[in-house]
């Protein structure tokens, strides 16, 4: 019965299945030999030992399976093994295998997969799996077995340290690759674990989403990106660190994914309308709108450089409230983003790190955590605040957040978190309808 089935249907089916699975199926019959065969192979995905480098050059040099590899993932460590003692060991047949990924004729998807914790140097670093070193050094040889794939569409990096050495992108063969990338999506992971650090442990981060993601990643790929994520694995991003995006602009961008952005000026919103010629997929994940903050000379002068100091003994601390709702930004996506088919709002996994794999598999909601307050480095509510009750869809248990000057004599503000679940929620559902609509009107 399955057999009867058109050709493309048939794929269709295979494509859904494990690769368990996929093994039972190609002893069924010789007819899907070829159907689970084209599947499983479509992937290869190396780990950092020589048995496995040994089966990745197998399928390199065999003729019939060779031309079946399109996606290849290089993973720097091992999930199964929980050695924190130091660098691995960059094994010589690890790096034969991405020098040598430019022979998989049909290559186009190539994904590097870094160890979660990073740093270079202070008294953690003992905790870090692989140093900045060792990352380097990976990523040399990655971009340079990248650089002679004519063919190469996609290019995926996870965790990518804010840290990383400026001899990488200095170097002739990431600027090569990064030049003809059409689909680039980045998790950044950060040296620090969380957001609530002083401004000198932000200093890389700082760095790099002001100085190396908009000039080193995104403008080299401006004209030809068609996809789009980035990601901030530890911490929140957009107003601090701050990134500034306005000086990019895609013209050919259809899919945007943004992992942990805060959100503070309207301008964040119009730089996301300024691509509704084009954008087909939007998916703000675990993105809050800061409505009020309390913030330190460092992180004024980057904003709002005009506002009033609000301390009178010594050292700077500026309030704002913003008056941006998601009620407010989600009628101007249905308006002003006239192509777009899939959109979800919400909050992935990010207590088990797969919310960047899985961004498009989301759940669509008004998320809790869609409204947040930031005091002098701390985002309130934090993730680790739960919701009211069972639903996570309610607004957060903190209705309040009271900033304070050091002095109990200095000024003091109580601000309320905002209290538009019904209108943001209608909004939603209004968005959504407009996006399905499109949808099947498109297939």
């Amino acid at each position: 019965m399955f057999f009867q089935f058109p050709l493309e249907l048939q794929q269709q089916c295979v494509q859904s299945l494990d690769v368990a699975t996929l093994k039972s199926f190609r002893t069924v019959s010789k007819r899907a030999l070829p159907l689970a065969t084209e599947v499983l192979f479509d992937t290869v995905n190396l780990l950092p030992t020589n048995a496995s480098a040994a089966k990745y050059s197998h399928i390199l040099n065999n003729a019939q399976l060779n031309p079946l590899v399109r996606r290849a993932i290089f993973n720097t460590s091992d999930p199964a093994v929980l050695d924190r003692r130091g660098d691995p060991e960059f094994l010589d047949s690890f790096k034969d295998a991405m020098c040598s990924m430019t022979r998989f004729r049909h290559l186009k998807n190539v994904e590097l997969k870094f160890a979660g914790a990073c740093g270079r140097h202070g008294p953690w670093a003992f905790l870090v799996l692989e140093s900045n070193v060792f990352r380097v050094c990976v990523l040399k040889a990655f971009f340079a077995g990248l650089e002679p794939i004519i063919q190469l569409e996609s290019l995926t990096i996870k965790n990518l340290q804010v840290g990383t050495h400026e001899s990488v992108y200095n170097w002739d063969s990431f600027q090569s690759v990064i030049s003809k990338v059409k689909r680039l999506h980045l998790q950044i992971a950060s040296e620090t674990l969380n957001h609530q650090g002083r401004y000198r442990e932000f200093r890389h981060a700082q760095h790099f989403f002001q100085a190396d993601l908009a000039p080193r990643w995104l403008q080299p790929t401006h004209a030809q990106l068609t996809h789009l994520t980035l990601y901030a694995g530890q911490m929140k991003w957009g107003f601090w660190p701050s990134c500034d995006l306005r000086s990019i602009h895609f013209p050919a961008l259809k899919s945007l994914a943004l992992g942990n952005w805060t959100i503070v000026h309207e301008w964040q919103i119009e730089w996301l309308l300024s691509h509704g010629s084009t954008l087909v997929e939007l998916v703000p994940d675990d993105c809050p709108i800061v409505t009020a903050l309390m913030m330190n000379d460092q992180q004024i002068t980057l904003h709002w450089p005009d506002l009033p100091n609000l301390c009178q003994r010594g050292g700077g601390h500026y309030f704002k409230e913003v008056a941006l709702r998601w009620h407010h930004a989600l009628p101007r996506f249905q308006s002003a983003l006239p192509r777009l088919c899939y959109f979800a709002m919400g909050r992935g996994d990010w207590v088990a790190q797969t919310m960047f794999e899985d961004r498009y598999d989301m759940l669509t909601r008004c998320h809790w955590g869609r409204y947040c307050m930031f005091d002098r480095g701390k985002l309130t509510p934090g993730d680790g605040v739960a919701p009211r009750s069972g639903d996570s869809s309610k607004g957060p248990p903190i209705r309040k957040l009271r900033f304070e000057i050091g002095d109990p004599n200095d000024w003091k503000e109580d601000v309320a978190f905002p209290t538009c679940d019904e209108e943001d929620t209608e909004a939603l559902a209004s968005l959504l309808a407009s996006v399905e609509k499109r949808a099947r009107a498109k297939v």
